[in-house]
């Protein structure tokens, strides 16, 4: 996650932060993620510039619509909600609004199976960690805008094709977006191909003279690629075998009429009497 967090916005008092008031925070933003069984979740980061502590703000997260506590790093802080303690994490920026990244950037979350939370209720991973990484967030002196907001979970996905790369390598990609490698096919040459032994219209073995197979990867070194789902191109002259086609037609019908003109004249010589 990246954004901006106003220099010029009003602070607030941290332990009056309340998710279900917004008037005790300055700024919010949420993103989709998902649980170990692909169901969607969303999270939401709330941001309240503290009115004690220059150039500090606090940002505390909530999973739909539950308080979520931060667990790391250290520099932690409490503030009241709703009656209960909720954990966030400080976000601290030096005089000219560049970021105060912490030796450990990422905010871990408690797991969102955590009895009480009450935010895992399908069945799925309960111990599962979310990590909140703050990229390079900045503290300038115009509004509040999220420059950068993602997330590497995914929601359940079906296959939906299998595809052949360039390289050979096999990758079966999914509904969701997502793509699996299962394998490569390799490709092989010879030293000498014109060496090669046909043994049919388009088959050919090793022989002596060609050599043995040099297994490799396709695309590499002096290795050819592989197109997917392509036909080869014949290598007939569609031109000439058209003028030869033509040439076969009229050869069949001078025949035909030679063979014509010889049953009228064997006609012919019967009827003289």
């Amino acid at each position: 996650m990246a954004a901006n967090l106003p220099a010029n916005a009003t602070g607030k008092t941290i332990a009056n932060f309340d998710l279900s008031d917004p008037a005790t925070y300055n700024h919010s933003t949420s993103i989709t993620i998902y649980d170990s069984l692909g169901e969607a979740h969303v999270q939401t980061s709330y941001f309240v510039k503290d009115d004690t502590t220059p150039n500090q703000w606090a940002m505390f997260t909530a999973v739909d619509g539950t308080k979520v506590d931060a667990v790391a790093p250290t520099t932690n802080l409490t503030a009241a909600t709703a009656g209960t303690a909720h954990v966030g994490a400080i976000v601290n920026f030096n005089n000219s609004g560049v970021y105060q990244q912490p030796a450990n950037p990422d905010i871990v979350l408690q797991p969102l199976g955590t009895p009480g939370a009450g935010v895992y209720s399908s069945g799925a991973d309960g111990t599962q960690n979310v990590n909140v990484r703050l990229e390079n967030p900045t503290q300038f002196s115009s509004g509040f805008e999220v420059t950068s907001l993602e997330q590497d979970g995914l929601t359940v996905g079906r296959l939906t094709g299998v595809e052949i790369g360039p390289d050979g390598l096999v990758k079966a990609t999914y509904s969701n977006g997502s793509s699996q490698p299962l394998g490569r096919v390799a490709m092989a040459r010879f030293r000498n191909e014109q060496g090669l032994t046909q043994i049919g219209n388009t088959s050919w073995k090793a022989s002596q003279g060609s050599g043995e197979p040099l297994a490799g990867e396709g695309d590499s070194g002096t290795f050819g690629t592989i197109k997917s789902a392509a036909l080869e191109q014949a290598n007939v002259d569609l031109t000439t075998e058209l003028v030869d086609l033509i040439a076969a037609q009229r050869n069949f019908q001078a025949n035909s009429r030679a063979l014509e003109v010889n049953q009228t004249l064997s006609q012919t010589i019967l009827q003289i009497r």
